[in-house]
């Protein structure tokens, strides 16, 4: 599902873990998550002063609700990357503004679900973090969905 046109997620669909990524990989090699591609947005100086607010008001949100993985203390030198899990349905309804920043700042997305995402490195009640089995060097783009059935990565 592409640039917002996203239908509710059913689990058996893909796979029961689900990531929001955009089609260009960054520095972990795979596509970048919604997150990182706001914080892009933002760091280009490309976010309204409302939806910098925006971006804020939701990053905050999660933060105060998500379990921080422990490979982000050290800046992620592993390369990990998170995936929901299926009980995460009221986190991934939380992220439609985010959604809708990336459709009204022209940033195709893909919402991917798959079985096995990588080698699973961490855990909560609502993510995992992956080893991704494969790696793409940072600003290439992508022009399908990285992950689908059952290999593939993720950022």
């Amino acid at each position: 599902m592409t640039h917002g046109s996203r239908e509710p997620l059913r689990e058996g669909e893909g796979g029961p873990f689900v990531r929001f990524q955009v089609r260009y990989c960054g520095r972990l090699g795979v596509p970048v998550g919604i997150f990182a591609a706001c914080h892009h947005l933002r760091s280009a100086g490309r976010l309204a002063p409302a939806d910098d607010e925006l971006f804020t008001k939701v990053d905050d949100w999660f933060i105060a609700r998500l379990p921080y993985p422990p490979f982000y203390a050290d800046g992620n030198t592993i390369r990990a990357v998170p995936w929901f899990k299926p009980g995460a349905s009221f986190l991934i309804d939380a992220l439609a503004p985010l959604e809708d920043l990336l459709r009204r700042y022209g940033v195709a997305y893909d919402v991917v679900r798959s079985p096995d995402p990588g080698t699973i490195i961490y855990e909560d009640d609502f993510q995992i973090g992956v080893l991704p089995y494969v790696r793409r060097p940072a600003g290439s783009q992508v022009g399908a969905p990285a992950v689908s059935g059952g290999t593939g990565p993720y950022a």
